[in-house]
C-alpha cells in the first residue's frame, strides 16, 4: 500500500486519523518522562530541568508525525522486537566479522534498543514512549558482540544497510582510530544519498569519535536536561549540532524499558537520526547533504553565539527543522513494504490526501513494463471513494516480472513519481501469487520422520537438536532472531568430533507428506553438509510427488560446512507427478572413516498460482475452510496488516486493513464443499 499526500504551506491540512499530528502531548504514559521531547522543568530520575531544553517535538508533530515511507537503520548491537515497534522491524543483517550467532539481530547488549526506541516506539498508543518518528520501519545491523566490535565491521555495516534501502543510518558508536575503511563507507552512504548520524563520543575529550568525524557524516554531541553539555560528551572542530543524551528513558530488551546505566552519547544521535527520518519522509525531494544542513541550521544556538565546539551550531530543534523544510506538491508515502510477487490481474490500494495542491484525479497513473520491453499505456487509478484509490496490475504472463512506478500531479501541473526518481528507478515484482503451505523452522516438532537404512551399526541419526559446534557442526541454527533448533545428524559431542557422526548409512531425514492441489509450488531451506571426502560422502536432497513411493534428485551437496539456502520450484522437474509432496535429506559415510556431518533448517513450502480469486487464501482455486484458518488470523490478531505484509494478499476488498469487509467478500463466496 502507499500513501500520496500533498502539503497546505507548513501544515499538512487533511491527514487521515491514522496519520494526524499530535495536538498535544500524546498519551504514552511514560511521555513526562522523555524530557528530551518536551521539558518543561520536570524532574525525571531524580533531577529537574530547564524548561525548554527540548528538541521541540510537539510542535514537529503538528507539522508531521512521522511515516513508514523512510527506513532507518541501526548499526549496533543488534535490535531486539521490543512491542513499541516489533511489527516495523525489518529483518536486519548480521556482519560476519561481529561474532555471535550470525543469523539473529536480536541484541546482544541494549544499545540497539534503547537507540530503537527513541527514534521509533509507537506515538500516542497509551503504551510505553514516543519516539521521535513513532511509523518508521527499522532496519537492524549487528555490527558488535555486545560492547566487541571493530571500525572494519562497521564499515561493513553502514554500507550493506545503503544496499538494502535504508535512507537514514543512525551509528551510535564511537572509535578513536579512523581508519580509511570507515571512511569509505561513509563516503559510501554520501554518495548513495544517505544521512549517517553519528555521536562525538563519551570520553570528555576534545577528539571527536569517528565516524562521526569524517566528512560527510553528522556529529552530535551531547545535552543535558539543563541544555548544558554533557559531562562525558566529546568535543572538537568537527561537531555539527548537539541533542539530549543524559537521563533518557527509553525500551530495553525483553520488552522492557530503562534508563541508561552508563552514561553514553549513543542517545543524542538517535534524535538527531528520528528527526533526520521525518524530514526525509516529509520532504523526501531534499537530498542527504541537504537534510544535514537542515539539521545544523535549524539547531537552537547555545553557549557562545554561533558555532561553538561543544554545541556545534546549537542543540537539535525538530520544531523549526520541519517549519524550514519545503514539502514537494505531493508525496508518495509507502505504509508497508511493497510485495516481492504480485498476482497477475490484482489491486494494492493507495491513499490520495489533499495538501498544499490540489491533486488532479485523472493525472495519478500506473506505468508498467514486462521484461525488456517499453513502458504500456499508463493506467489510470481507480477511485475507491473518499481519499482511497486503487492500483489495478495488468494480466500479464504468468512469472513474469513487472517493473512499475507511479506518477500524479497537482493541478499547477507539477509532476511527483514514485520512486522518486523513476523511471530511472522502479517497483519491481514477480507476476505470481505465492502462497505458504507448510512453514517449519524445527521449534517444534512437526512430524519428520528418520530413517537408516545402513542396519543397525549406522551412527549419526538426524536428531531436532540445539547446534553444538564441532569441526563438522554448526554453531547456531539459521532461523533469524528466536530460532534456535534445526535438525542435524547426532549432535553430541564425545571424545572427538567423529564420535558421534555419520558412519555407514545413508540416514534420511523424510519432511511430512504434504498435501498439494496447486500445479506448481517453490521448495526452500537451509543445509549444513561437511565431509572430509566430500565428493564421496555427500548429502542428498529428493522430492517425491506421490508420498515416497519414488524419488527425483533435487540437488547433491559436498562441502566444507557452512549454511546454505537453496530453493528450487516443482516445474523444474516435470517428470515427477503427484499430489502428495515429500523432501528428503540422506546423507552417508560410505567408507566410514571420515568425519561427515549435515544439518536442515527454515523449510518451507509456498503455492504458486497465476490466479487472484478473492477469498481464495491459499491459492488453490476454491474457497473453503482451509482459507479460513488461514485468513482468521489476519483478521483479528497482531498479523493485521500494514505492520505484516504476508496478510496483504487477503485485504480483498481493498482498503488497507484486513476487516469485516473482507469478510463479508469471503462468506459470500464460501463454499462448504
Amino acid at each position: 500500500m502507499l500513501r500520496l499526500t500533498q502539503s497546505t504551506g507548513l501544515l499538512l491540512a487533511a491527514l487521515l486519523a491514522s496519520e494526524t499530528a499530535a495536538a498535544g502531548a500524546p498519551n504514552d504514559p511514560a511521555f513526562a518522562d522523555q524530557w528530551a521531547l518536551q521539558n518543561i522543568g520536570q524532574v525525571v530520575n531524580g533531577k529537574a530541568g530547564t524548561s525548554g531544553a527540548d528538541i521541540r517535538a510537539l510542535e514537529a508533530w503538528d507539522i508531521f508525525s512521522g511515516s513508514s515511507s523512510i527506513i532507518v537503520a541501526i548499526v549496533a548491537t543488534g535490535v531486539d522486537p521490543h512491542p513499541e515497534f516489533a511489527d516495523r522491524l525489518l529483518q536486519g543483517h548480521v556482519v560476519p566479522a561481529a561474532g555471535g550467532d550470525p543469523y539473529s539481530t536480536l541484541d546482544t547488549g541494549v544499545l540497539g534498543t534503547r537507540v530503537a526506541g527513541i527514534i521509533g516506539a509507537a506515538q500516542d498508543n497509551a503504551v510505553g514512549i514516543a519516539g521521535v518518528n513513532g511509523k518508521a520501519r527499522l532496519l537492524p545491523v549487528r555490527v558488535l558482540l555486545g560492547t566487541v566490535g571493530t571500525e572494519a565491521s562497521t564499515a561493513e555495516g553502514i554500507e550493506w544497510a545503503v544496499d538494502h534501502g535504508a535512507g537514514v543510518i543512525v551509528v551510535p558508536l564511537q572509535f578513536y582510530v579512523g581508519t580509511q575503511r570507515l571512511a569509505d563507507a561513509v563516503s559510501y552512504a554520501a554518495l548513495h544519498d544517505v544521512v549517517v548520524v553519528a555521536p562525538a563520543g563519551h570520553t570528555a575529550g576534545s577528539d571527536v569519535a569517528y565516524p562521526a568525524a569524517f566528512e560527510g557524516c553528522v556529529a552530535v554531541a551531547s545535552t543535558t536536561q539543563e541544555d548544558a553539555p554533557a559531562s562525558f560528551s566529546n568535543h572538537g572542530p568537527q561537531v555539527d549540532l548537539s541533542a539530549p543524551s543524559v537521563n533518557i528513558w527509553s525500551t530495553l530488551p525483553s520488552s522492557a524499558y530503562g534508563f541508561e546505566t552508563n552514561p553514553g552519547s549513543g542517545s543524542a544521535a538517535a534524535y538527531v537520526g528520528g528527526v533526520a527520518s521525518l524530514i526525509r519522509s516529509y520532504a523526501p525531494q531534499l537530498s542527504a547533504l541537504e537534510v544535514r544542513q537542515l539539521l545544523i541550521d535549524s539547531a537552537d544556538d547555545l553557549g557562545n553565539p554561533g558555532w561553538d565546539a561543544y554545541f556545534g551550531t546549537g542543540r537539535l530543534n525538530a520544531g523549526r527543522s520541519l517549519e524550514i523544510a519545503e514539502p514537494p506538491a505531493l508525496r508518495f508515502e509507502n505504509l508497508h513494504v511493497l510485495p516481492a510477487t504480485i498476482p497477475p490481474g490484482s489491486t494494492l490500494a493507495i491513499r490520495i490526501v489533499d495538501a498544499a495542491e490540489q491533486v488532479d484525479p485523472t493525472s495519478a497513473k500506473l506505468f508498467y513494463r514486462v521484461a525488456t520491453s517499453g513502458f504500456a499505456a499508463p493506467i489510470p487509478l481507480r477511485s475507491l471513494g473518499g481519499a482511497d484509490y486503487a492500483i489495478d496490475f495488468p494480466s500479464v504472463p504468468c512469472g513474469t516480472t513487472i517493473e512499475y512506478y507511479l506518477s500524479a500531479a497537482g493541478m499547477s501541473g507539477e509532476i511527483v513519481t514514485d520512486p522518486l526518481d523513476a523511471p530511472k528507478s522502479l517497483h519491481v515484482a514477480e507476476a505470481i501469487h505465492l502462497q505458504s503451505l507448510f512453514d517449519d523452522d524445527f521449534e517444534d516438532d512437526l512430524g519428520w520422520e528418520v530413517v537408516a537404512e545402513g542396519g543397525a551399526s549406522t551412527r549419526g541419526l538426524w536428531m531436532r537438536d540445539l547446534p553444538r559446534r564441532t569441526l563438522a557442526q554448526p554453531e547456531f541454527d539459521r532461523s533469524p532472531d528466536y530460532g534456535r533448533f534445526c535438525f542435524l545428524t547426532d549432535p553430541r559431542i564425545g571424545a572427538d568430533d567423529g564420535t558421534y557422526d555419520v558412519d555407514g548409512g545413508p540416514v534420511r531425514l523424510l519432511s511430512p507428506i504434504l498435501p498439494l492441489s496447486m500445479p506448481d509450488a517453490e521448495i526452500a531451506y537451509s543445509r549444513w553438509m561437511y565431509s572430509a571426502y566430500n565428493t564421496l560422502d555427500v548429502l542428498t536432497v529428493e522430492m517425491s510427488r506421490n508420498g515416497g513411493l519414488s524419488w527425483v534428485k533435487v540437488e547433491t551437496v559436498g562441502g566444507t560446512g557452512g549454511w546454505v539456502s537453496h530453493r528450487f520450484r516443482l516445474s523444474q522437474f516435470p517428470s515427477a507427478i503427484g499430489d502428495q509432496l515429500r523432501i528428503r535429506f540422506s546423507v552417508a559415510d560410505l567408507d566410514s572413516d571420515s568425519l561427515t556431518e549435515a544439518a536442515v533448517d527454515e523449510f518451507h513450502v509456498r503455492a504458486i498460482s497465476c490466479t487472484s480469486v478473492q477469498g481464495d487464501a491459499d491459492g488453490d482455486g476454491d474457497v473453503d475452510l482451509a482459507d479460513y484458518r488461514r485468513f482468521r488470523p489476519c483478521l483479528s490478531g497482531p498479523l493485521n496488516p500494514p505492520s505484516d505484509p504476508a496478510c496483504a494478499p487477503y485485504d480483498w476488498n481493498p482498503n488497507g486493513r484486513i476487516d469485516l469487509l473482507d469478510f463479508g467478500i469471503f462468506q459470500n463466496l464460501f463454499d462448504p464443499q
